[in-house]
């Protein structure tokens, strides 16, 4: 691997390891291209956090955004994910749209406000965890990956909701959405997205296999990371999520 590749695994290894230990599922030729597309989200992720404003913030992120408009032009700046995002694009063919959305998307993040509804918050993990799996099934399972679009985007909003109830506080969801009620939509979305299981093409599994955690992030206590390890073992040898 080269120092971006190394880079990009580390960052993935380090800041979502689900993710992670879902990608050592994959095959070699393509843990890298994943390792690539994860590292990505995670740097549009951070930006929340990493800024004192939100001004400074839209900034950062329109820098992605000009990034993957030069990328898709032929022009890659010298930055260890942009130049791994470059190498993946031009294998997997991902879509620049879905990049792009997975940015905008977290323009909510910069801000301290609640969802306005349900519709809204499903919108927003349609447009970030949603299109995370559906862009990984595109890496492992090319065109194929297309059959379990609606498996995608049920299971996306399960598991980035789970994350939600268990990382954020209580006023970022919705008005007339508490933890339990949020809770009890996770597990709808993701008991709807099990029920299509078959319809993801064996290559994408491991693009689907973070999900299987969702329940342990539902749960009171969160879960460990023997767990969360377990889990994704379990639903990898089973072929399942």
């Amino acid at each position: 691997m080269s120092s971006a590749a190394d880079h990009c695994r580390d960052l993935v290894r380090d800041s979502a390891r689900d993710r992670y230990l879902a990608s050592l599922f994959a095959p070699d030729e393509k843990r890298r291209q994943l390792f690539a597309l994860y590292a990505l989200d995670i740097e549009i992720a951070r930006i929340a956090t990493a800024v004192s404003e939100p001004q400074i913030g839209l900034i950062r992120q329109q820098w992605w955004l000009d990034t993957l408009d030069g990328i898709y032009g032929g022009v890659v700046p010298a930055h260890p994910v942009a130049g791994e995002l470059a190498l993946v694009v031009k294998a997997a063919g991902l879509p620049q749209h879905a990049l792009r959305g997975l940015v905008e998307a977290r323009q909510f993040d910069l801000y301290d406000d609640p969802m306005l509804g349900l519709a809204e918050l499903e919108a927003y993990l349609g447009e970030t965890s949603s299109a995370l799996i559906q862009m990984a099934a595109l890496i492992l399972a090319g065109e194929a990956a297309q059959a379990g679009a609606e498996a995608a985007g049920l299971a996306g909003v399960a598991y980035g909701l789970a994350l939600k109830v268990h990382d954020e506080p209580q006023h970022l969801l919705p008005p007339g959405m508490d933890r339990p009620s949020a809770i009890a939509h996770a597990r709808l979305r993701l008991a709807e997205a099990r029920a299509l299981c078959n319809t993801v093409p064996p290559a994408a599994l491991p693009a689907f296999l973070p999900v299987s955690t969702t329940e342990l992030y539902l749960g009171k206590q969160g879960p460990s990371q023997f767990r969360r390890q377990l889990s994704i073992w379990w639903a990898a040898r089973h072929n399942r999520f």
